[in-house]
């Protein structure tokens, strides 16, 4: 079983009780869709469908919106004690890592082997 992105980068236990392991599952699944919206985008033919466009839109304003209101971005990261910009920037993080080719990848995990982490950021929101 895939451990939850969410689970991974927080530091503080959270409160095991249904509803909040539910809501880690939705900014996990989240997470999880950005990441490979975000590798589809690379591709011209795909940013052509409306319906791909549409969808990337609206889970980037999830994640970039100022709401409270239950089911949001922030609402979310409340319940789990997470702060939102710190949750969006290793958010920037792990997509900068996903997006890199599989040779590139290799490349920074090598240097980190060699001593050079600043440049790794592959334990950023790991999957």
């Amino acid at each position: 079983m895939k451990k939850s992105v969410v689970s991974e980068i927080m530091s503080e236990p959270v409160a095991d009780n249904n509803d909040t392991h539910l809501w880690m599952a939705v900014m996990d699944r989240a997470v999880r869709d950005l990441i490979a919206l975000e590798k589809y985008r690379q591709d011209p033919a795909v940013m052509e469908d409306p319906v791909f466009r549409y969808d990337y839109r609206t889970l980037k304003k999830w994640f970039h919106s100022s709401s409270m209101e239950p089911g949001s971005f922030n609402w979310i990261c409340s319940l789990v004690n997470i702060d939102p910009k710190w949750a969006l920037n290793r958010l920037e993080e792990r997509l900068k890592v996903c997006l890199i080719p599989d040779s590139g990848r290799k490349a920074r995990v090598e240097r980190v082997e060699l001593g050079d982490t600043k440049t790794d950021v592959s334990a950023a929101f790991a999957a």
